[in-house]
């Protein structure tokens, strides 16, 4: 099977005439610590999982992500030198608006999620607010239709309507206004 470099965007393929290209490519490192810097370096999101995509077996990135500085050429196969993390990623520009790579640090995304999760509390607030309300008018509304009614300004059929009619637009409103 043909290995695909990981990066997002990157279309190469190791083929028996890569290296004679200057295309190398690399496994993930086994070293933890390291390999958890490629992926954040990748900013690689896993769609499926709704977390940072996670390299498997296999998975390799290509000498494209890496500076030339990065390689160890003394030998007759080129390595990388220890520890060096790949930092040449260019998304295509169709993915840079998207989910599938995390384009801030995740410091920024810690303040636009709290930044988010605020507007949903503020959001919250105010429809408490509106059902407050709307629970108040209609004790209110109910009210007047008992006072015409005992007052013998409207029949006890009207009275009924006219407070079923109130339920049914109240609760659509509802429905309408703030459920949707």
């Amino acid at each position: 099977m043909v290995k695909c470099c990981s990066a997002i965007g990157c279309a190469s393929r190791c083929l028996p005439n890569s290296k004679l290209k200057g295309l190398t490519f690399h496994v993930f490192p086994t070293d933890e610590n390291i390999k958890r810097k490629w992926v954040l370096a990748m900013k690689r999101l896993d769609v499926n999982a709704a977390g940072i995509w996670e390299p498997k077996k296999g998975d390799v990135l290509c000498s494209r992500h890496f500076k030339k500085t990065d390689f160890d050429r003394s030998a007759p196969n080129i390595k990388l030198k220890p520890g060096v993390i790949p930092s040449i990623f260019d998304p295509p520009s169709h993915l840079q608006e998207h989910s599938y790579s995390v384009m801030d640090s995740p410091k920024k995304l810690k303040h636009k999620l709290d930044h988010v999760i605020s507007e949903l509390e503020d959001t919250k607030k105010s429809l408490r607010n509106v059902l407050d309300r709307e629970k108040r008018f209609q004790k209110s509304l109910r009210k007047t239709i008992r006072e015409l009614k005992d007052e013998c300004l409207i029949s006890q059929e009207t009275a009924n309507r006219l407070e079923a009619f109130c339920w049914e637009c109240c609760q659509e409103s509802i429905e309408r206004d703030y459920i949707s």
